[in-house]
């Protein structure tokens, strides 16, 4: 390697032997160049200048950001405006410690309705009072009601089957006393002689509005008192 020179020295910071170069070409004016800057090995990020933004529009990115609205989360951006997430111990103490608005709510309101004594107001025992007699005084009426409406009923029933075997004993008796006269009318129909008949049919006594009949009357009373008169002697 002795034939290539020794390249330890610039190997070991090629920077220092390029300021040295450049320090040496320069001359007196190499001091110009020298100040508190840092040096080329490591050059300052560039920064870029960020965009005016009023106060308004901060609170609006604020309010609107991933960040803002899961502040305690640990993927929250660190940047403008962002909260720097709490220890997840602190966080869980203040979860067990402070617990939320809602659950405390709740509790409290089983709480104080599981222990609230169940005792109801004397207005609400009055009106419970007057609404059982109330109820107790319609059923009353309802049933004698009832009662009534079935007691009428019956009593329309029997006097229905009352009134039809009435008039069926009279239709009955009716009927008998005119098949009576009827079976009467045919026997004395049948019995007599001709002329018996036949002055049963006429009326003896003599109508002024009619024409004058009373010899042919007198007639047929004659020959119905002759024995020996046509049509009185009845074949054996």
């Amino acid at each position: 390697m002795s034939d290539f020179g020794d390249f330890n020295s610039s190997m070991e910071d090629p920077t220092a032997d390029f300021l040295a170069r450049e320090r040496v070409a320069l001359g007196d004016d190499a001091d110009l160049f020298a100040n508190d800057s840092p040096s080329l090995s490591s050059p300052a990020p560039q920064q870029v200048p960020l965009p005016s933004v009023t106060p308004t529009e901060q609170l609006e990115n604020r309010a609107f950001s991933p960040s803002s609205q899961n502040a305690f989360s640990p993927q929250a951006a660190h940047g403008f405006g962002a909260i720097s997430p709490a220890p997840a111990g602190d966080y869980s103490a203040f979860e067990s410690e402070f617990p939320a608005a809602e659950e405390l709510e709740t509790s409290q309101a089983f709480i104080n309705a599981s222990t609230m004594p169940d005792v109801e107001p004397e207005v609400v025992k009055q009106w419970r009072e007057k609404q059982k007699e109330l109820i107790a005084e319609r059923d009353a009426e309802s049933e004698e009601k009832k009662h009534e409406i079935i007691q009428k009923a019956r009593e329309a029933i029997d006097q229905f089957y009352e009134d039809y075997n009435d008039k069926k004993q009279k239709a009955i008796e009716q009927n008998r006393e005119k098949e009576e006269n009827e079976q009467s009318e045919r026997d004395q129909a049948a019995s007599g002689t001709v002329w018996d008949r036949i002055t049963r049919e006429i009326d003896p006594k003599t109508n002024t509005n009619t024409r004058d009949v009373s010899r042919m009357k007198q007639l047929m009373m004659d020959l119905k008192k002759d024995s020996r008169a046509p049509g009185t002697i009845v074949d054996a």
